[in-house]
């Protein structure tokens, strides 16, 4: 398995995996129909990542084709500019053989490297197994987002969580 930056050419695959994955799970924002963008509204999704500063996409790839991606945006705005927002998705038939983790560790690498301090995430409250990664790589829990997400016309909460890069510093 291979973990690298995603490229404008990989559009297309990462259609195809996030429309897998978005069945799999009422773990992440959409659901089968997966986000509903064209080709080419993802290119433009990751050439803005490509001209960002602090914005990393990273994708798994094993055989060819994608089976995990994370991603970090960064904040434009000057006075939130010290923290990014980080998302991950696996591919079900690949949960518990590393990927989550090596797409972690390229992340958060990433988010030294450029002088991050906070990275921010929101995970459902009952999605355990990703609670429990997130503590692994020491994310605290901050918050608690009541109704965050509306499935099925049944409402999942949110933990909020935060893992601060320079800890000596706060």
């Amino acid at each position: 398995m291979e973990i690298r930056q995603a490229e404008i050419n990989d559009a297309v695959m990462i259609l195809n995996y996030l429309n897998i994955v978005g069945g799999q799970t009422d773990n992440l924002l959409f659901g089968a129909e997966g986000l509903e963008i064209t080709v080419s509204e993802e290119e433009t999704i990751i050439a803005a990542i490509q001209q960002s500063l602090k914005s990393c996409m990273l994708i798994a790839i094993d055989e060819d084709k994608v089976v995990g991606i994370g991603n970090i945006l960064e904040n434009r705005r000057k006075r939130i500019s010290h923290h990014v927002r980080l998302a991950i998705s696996v591919d079900k038939r690949y949960w518990g053989k590393g990927v989550s983790q090596s797409l972690m560790n390229g992340l958060i690498s990433f988010a030294k490297e450029k002088h991050v301090e906070i990275i921010s995430l929101e995970v459902f409250e009952d999605n355990i197994r990703a609670r429990k990664l997130y503590e692994k790589y020491g994310f605290e829990e901050i918050g608690y987002f009541k109704n965050y997400a509306k499935i099925n016309g049944e409402y999942k909460h949110a933990v909020l969580m935060n893992l601060y890069l320079n800890k000596d510093e706060n």
